[in-house]
């Protein structure tokens, strides 16, 4: 073989550099562009949103006691009566033909998924939402709730473990002789198959049916961190529960939105680990939130309460609505969800106490996390993503600097933020937070947009990288062999 002249060989080693160089800015831009986009705010590019979920038009209709909620961009009532609501929850008896059983052991719509029809009960459910959602261009938030059984045969546990028992015994009528192995191993088997095609269907027909609507399960992801009273709790999820979410990959990518919980009891109230609590929660479910095949990562929804969840008239206070409402903001969640029931309203004094926390400590505490957000979207990111916390632990919040913005409230409720961000202002939003870009849009600030065929010009670091790379390949160009 001939041996390769000087040039030759010269030739060869810059084409391999070459080569090198640009598999290493395609596999960086490779990996840049598949994080995953955030969808579209749901109301008016706001990057945080506050729904309201609670029956208070009955204080206006019984007792003449109107609530302004002009700070929450989505309004819906959960009483059974109501339909055509931007927040419609569908309770076990108004979507289809939900098994249960009672708490006498009863059992209603067969009590198991897999002693009832699923056709029958999909016919139901298909009324149900023409019904309580009668608009095709629903694009509001519709939530599923239905909590007395779990689609994983392992977390039925307590009250929920009638669902294993009576799986086996249907399974020991049908299977004479089978040994208990064999029954615990077709119980599961069939009680999962069952409950995996029901949750499924039943969400893929809302979504078939109404499209653009936020369809999801409420309460789902769980974290299931609730040993709160446990020394050293840190709040984490258990290791088990977080395989078991990662289980559950064809919920997530049945769902348009996910809606977890944070309700929290009295006594845990102003400590730090109703932080923790909340904390570990909502950054569950904004890791199952890019774990679907959509291309896009699923808005996450917060539920929260008013109050306590063992006294509901008992509201939280200032500390643990920053633990709550602004630790789900700043974790990057496109909205927090208050629910309420006819607690609130039961009578003329629970009404005005609902009217007095909307007006002042809620309200302008909701005020103050939305516009910081907007703030903080508007100058970090072109308007065009949502901030979200640089390291999720840290104690950092989307809050309006005092020093800079008035919020003042008039006396029928209604909040004016006053005011503007300085420059320390928004150099320190940052510094301590990032951009989650928008369907559409890339780069550090979700300044570039995205084309149809996933291009777009290479961003400051790509760009970067590019100059680095070709001057290295240059620089071999040129050196002296």
């Amino acid at each position: 073989m001939k041996p390769l002249s000087e040039g030759q060989l010269r030739f060869y080693v810059v084409q391999a550099i070459h080569l090198i160089s640009w598999l290493f800015i395609l596999f960086i831009l490779k990996s840049i562009s598949s994080l995953k986009p955030a969808r579209l705010p749901v109301y008016q590019r706001k990057p945080f949103i506050a729904a309201w979920n609670a029956p208070t038009d009955q204080c206006l209709i019984k007792y003449n006691i109107r609530l302004n909620l002009k700070m929450f961009q989505v309004i819906g009532s959960p009483l059974a009566r109501a339909r055509g609501q931007n927040v419609t929850i569908f309770y076990v008896n108004r979507l289809g033909y939900y098994p249960w059983y009672t708490p006498q052991g009863v059992p209603i719509n067969g009590g198991l998924p897999q002693n009832i029809s699923l056709q029958v009960h999909l016919e139901k459910a298909d009324q149900d939402i023409r019904y309580y959602i009668p608009s095709e261009d629903f694009s509001g938030l519709a939530v599923i709730d239905w909590e007395y059984w779990r689609p994983q045969w392992a977390r039925n546990w307590n009250t929920k473990d009638i669902y294993r028992q009576k799986s086996r015994k249907l399974i020991s009528e049908t299977q004479e002789n089978a040994s208990a192995a064999d029954i615990e191993y077709l119980a599961k088997a069939t009680f999962e198959e069952s409950a995996k095609a029901f949750m499924k269907e039943t969400i893929e027909l809302g979504i078939k049916s109404r499209p653009k609507g936020l369809w999801g399960y409420y309460l789902y992801p769980d974290c299931h961190n609730y040993n709160v009273y446990g020394p050293n709790y840190t709040g984490s999820c258990p290791e088990e529960e977080v395989l078991r979410n990662n289980e559950l990959s064809w919920l997530w990518n049945s769902s348009a939105a996910l809606y977890p919980s944070i309700g929290v009891r009295r006594s845990l109230g102003d400590s730090e680990n109703v932080l923790r609590f909340s904390q570990f929660r909502v950054h569950e479910s904004m890791r199952i939130s890019i774990m679907t095949s959509r291309d896009h990562a699923l808005p996450v929804f917060v539920y929260t309460r008013l109050g306590y969840r063992d006294q509901p008239l008992l509201f939280l206070s200032k500390q643990d609505l920053i633990s709550t409402i602004g630790e789900s903001a700043a974790l990057g969640a496109a909205g927090i969800v208050i629910w309420g029931d006819m607690n609130l309203t039961s009578s003329k004094g629970n009404c005005t106490k609902v009217k007095q926390f909307v007006s002042s400590d809620l309200g302008s505490y909701i005020v103050n996390v939305t516009r910081a957000a907007e703030v903080c979207s508007l100058h970090v990111c072109r308007n065009n993503g949502r901030c979200i916390r640089k390291v999720w632990k840290m104690p950092d919040y989307l809050h309006l600097n005092p020093a800079s913005y008035h919020i003042e409230a008039s006396k029928d409720g209604e909040f004016t933020v006053k005011g503007r961000a300085s420059d320390t202002d928004l150099a320190v939003l940052a510094e301590r937070f990032s951009c989650h870009c928008y369907q559409g849009y890339q780069g550090a600030d979700c300044r570039e947009m995205k084309t149809a065929d996933g291009c777009s010009g290479p961003s400051s670091f790509s760009g970067s990288l590019l100059t680095l790379c070709l001057l290295v390949s240059t620089g071999y160009q040129s050196r002296q062999w």
